[in-house]
């Protein structure tokens, strides 16, 4: 007989000292392997029980009640997929329980809101980036606080005009988020709905109605006089030197600073650039002036990457340093600076 156990996933922990939680599966001399899609701290698992702890009084909620629901999804739909095997005389093999737990659903099993959440994150890591992926993860939490505060389950069925009311009103009243931010949000859970009526796990078209327009916020671009001078600015800092060319290659090129942190120089090709683009995963060729070809000869070829690779935060942190050195302009935001024209060649 199959043998279904949950388990901590041993080795590295997260940033947040959290590990994710597995759910094993062993049938006579084979092991298939599941990925629950919630990493918690260790101290919060019961491994006697094989669930979640609740956090105590004075801590932050971990969300165990949900965590815990999932678990128990996942454990009905295994014990399923195991009884159909034995009843149908069929083998139980990895790609059968992968098949059958994972990808498929059986008829009448219900589906929890974050479960199916959670099979939409994982539907989408092949097509989407990384940070894409990030962020949709960061509204699932962002959700599952929502519940935990609101102390009504969400059901997928009745995200409607009064479900976002309340959503609403938590999102600016409790957690005090501003209205792009919150319209982020919006956006990814009614791309996740679209994603369930598609499967026809949800029946009723309501979540379309939900609307939270962006604020419109003030454009800050560079001239090309602007750039010009930052561009050719002799920095004592080799660190503002760098942050500076790659600033500069992006306002040259259209390149986004993760497209730049895989940029290697087989993806140069005399006057262009042909690259898969990280956002859109389409293959681009993006043309190079002499400018963005000036910043390229600094940079030895014998590295693995054309340029070191600097965070976004960080960028944004030093390009203002750098702005602070003689005040020719001033930038709040400089990473999402534009130009007012194309720089010629």
């Amino acid at each position: 007989m199959a043998n279904i156990h949950f388990y901590l996933k041993p080795g590295k922990k997260n940033k947040k000292g959290q590990q994710p939680i597995i759910m094993r599966i062993t049938h006579e001399y084979s092991r298939t392997v599941f990925f629950v899609g919630h990493s918690i701290q260790p101290k919060y698992w019961s491994q006697k029980n094989e669930k979640v702890k609740a956090p105590h009084a004075n801590e932050e909620t971990n969300h165990h009640d949900a965590i815990n629901e999932t678990i128990e999804a996942f454990y009905k739909r295994a014990t399923h997929a195991i009884a159909k095997a034995i009843g149908e005389k069929i083998p139980i093999t990895e790609a059968y329980l992968k098949n059958s737990i994972t990808i498929k659903e059986e008829k009448g099993t219900v589906r929890s809101f974050f479960g199916l959440f959670d099979e939409y994150i994982e539907m989408s890591k092949p097509i989407r980036a990384n940070w894409t992926i990030k962020g949709y993860t960061t509204v699932k939490n962002f959700l599952m606080d929502f519940e935990e505060a609101s102390g009504k389950k969400i059901d997928i069925n009745t995200i409607d005009n009064l479900f976002f009311d309340r959503f609403q009103n938590y999102a600016f009243s409790v957690r005090k988020v501003q209205d792009n931010y919150f319209s982020r949000i919006v956006r990814v859970l009614k791309s996740f709905m679209t994603w369930a009526f598609d499967r026809k796990y949800v029946k009723t078209l309501t979540y379309k109605k939900l609307s939270a327009p962006d604020r419109e916020k003030e454009i800050i671009y560079l001239t090309k006089d602007e750039l010009l001078g930052l561009l050719y600015h002799d920095f004592e800092s080799k660190k503002l030197s760098q942050a500076r060319d790659l600033f500069c290659f992006m306002c040259f090129t259209g390149l986004r600073v993760s497209d730049l942190w895989d940029l290697t120089h087989e993806h140069i090709k005399e006057d262009e650039i042909q690259k898969t683009i990280v956002k859109t995963q389409k293959i681009e060729r993006i043309p190079l002036n002499r400018f963005a070809k000036d910043i390229l000869l600094k940079y030895p070829h014998d590295q693995v990457t054309v340029f070191p690779k600097i965070s976004s935060q960080k960028l944004n942190d030093y390009i203002k340093d750098c702005c602070e050195v003689d005040k020719p302009f001033t930038l709040t935001s400089v990473c999402r600076s534009k130009l007012t024209t194309p720089v010629p060649v």
